[in-house]
């Protein structure tokens, strides 16, 4: 495989010195007959810091030549062209964004390349310039595949934390530990739930979907000491520990959640807080990004505190987010790698900043952006979400032994499928008064079947 060219991304401010960098170097590699600019094409999901890496691809292609097209769709949109053009060898993509629970199926598969051979690869000087030694192996662990190694580059990371209205807490004379456990948060949900002044005490999302409740359940579920599957891949949904996060998560949501809550998945309840409707908060660690945004109704309002703990276990927050990888039908190898080391370099998180401000900055990639002073000022969370995010535990999530890793996406190919159908059992759960054993025999059924379909029963 060709040895990948590092290139250093220079500021636009700094336009007379980028001038002079790109005339001491080599630029973009021809294309496959040397006669042109070579091209790549990037298959993305169509979020935030996706939109921001395509707005910024024009600066990688002025300092090497190298073209960048993309394909932008939803994320389950995105999901699935990827996989139908990677699983037959198509070559229509050269690199491709995935998912923590999606990166070790691809590099198993052969989909897409190991990431650390590349990264060996490169020389002394690239090697320095690049600092792989920066990334967080909290998320580089997400990404990671036991048997194939890192199957793709954190582009970024997240988390999960609490969040709550320091106001609320200090009208209402309570103190948030910086450690809570999931019965306090209950308690200080109920106290401050006020539906005269149309205030929920807990903002938690109940939507159903793998994606959606059961990102944030999963984490419940782990602190009350449950799992998904039991060492011999029979489910593990039929244990006093599993009807105890069930019935704990009902609680919540019926006592000091939203109306309608199986209607709020994470943009809803995102809303719910950064409008001032909301007292406390779980989910995701960029979710911060927008209370202290500039048209947040809740800036310098906030408090943050890790993942609550339960009675089996603490330190039970996820890593999440999305990485790059690289296909092996891909014809551009070098110049997608490039382009990959290009987007998660430092300089880049340099050139965003510059150019969008450092709240738009990717975050959980880099240790190094957390440190940056200019970070620290506008993200009061951030050494908070640094150390939940190298506290995270991805290889031993639960408190028993797991034949599978991953903590809020369990990283198997079954658990967009089952995870999909137990969270609509959730969901209809919490919002009604069914029997908690009728509830669990089913989402217990509904796993033992996708891990026979599987071939691991």
């Amino acid at each position: 495989m060709p040895k990948a060219h590092m290139r250093k991304v220079l500021a636009v401010s700094a336009a007379s010195a980028l001038a002079v960098g790109l005339a001491g170097c080599s630029g973009g590699s021809s294309g496959g007959d040397g006669s042109g600019p070579k091209k790549i094409v990037v298959a993305s999901v169509n979020n935030g810091p996706m939109m921001t890496m395509q707005e910024m691809a024009p600066e990688f292609t002025k300092e090497t030549g190298i073209e960048v097209e993309f394909v932008m769709l939803t994320e389950n949109d995105i999901r699935s062209k990827i996989q139908q053009d990677v699983a037959v060898n198509g070559g229509q993509f050269d690199v491709v964004t995935l998912g923590t629970n999606d990166a070790s199926t691809y590099v198993e598969s052969g989909w897409t390349e190991p990431i650390e051979p590349l990264l060996d690869a490169m020389s002394d000087e690239e090697k320095e310039a690049y600092d792989a030694d920066d990334l967080i192996a909290g998320t580089l662990a997400g990404f990671t595949s036991e048997k194939a190694g890192l199957g793709a580059i954190p582009l970024y990371g997240e988390s999960t934390m609490l969040m709550y209205r320091t106001d609320l807490f200090e009208a209402a004379g309570l103190t948030m530990p910086e450690e809570p456990t999931w019965e306090e948060v209950y308690d200080f949900a109920t106290q401050l739930n006020d539906p005269a002044t149309g205030t929920v005490g807990m903002a938690l999302r109940g939507k159903a979907g793998y994606g959606e409740n059961m990102y944030v359940f999963n984490t419940i579920m782990n602190a009350f000491g449950a799992q998904i599957a039991n060492e011999d891949w029979t489910g593990a949904y039929d244990t006093p520990e599993m009807a105890e996060a069930w019935e704990f998560y009902r609680k919540l949501q019926q006592d000091a959640g939203a109306r309608e809550v199986t209607s709020n998945g994470y943009t809803e309840t995102l809303n719910l807080m950064s409008s001032g409707k909301a007292a406390i908060y779980y989910d995701a660690t960029v979710s911060a990004d927008v209370f202290e945004g500039e048209d947040s109704a809740v800036k310098g309002k906030m408090g943050y505190a890790m993942s609550p703990a339960g009675p089996g276990k603490g330190n039970t927050q996820t890593v999440g987010g999305w990485g790059l990888a690289l296909t092996t039908s891909s014809k551009q190898k070098d110049a997608a790698f490039d382009f990959m080391t290009w987007v998660t370099s430092k300089d880049y998180v340099q050139l965003v900043a510059e150019k969008k401000g450092w709240l738009n900055v990717l975050t959980g990639a880099r240790a190094s952006t957390y440190e940056a002073p200019e970070y620290q000022a506008v993200a009061p969370y951030a050494s908070l979400v640094l150390n939940s995010l190298e506290k995270v535990d991805w290889t031993h999530p639960a408190v028993g032994e797991t034949p599978y890793v991953g903590n809020s996406l369990p990283a198997i190919p079954e658990w967009a499928g089952m995870g999909e159908q137990i969270g609509q059992t959730l969901a209809e759960y919490v919002s009604g008064s069914g029997d908690t054993d009728a509830a669990l025999a089913k989402a217990q059924d509904i796993a033992n079947a996708a891990f026979k379909d599987g071939g691991r029963q």
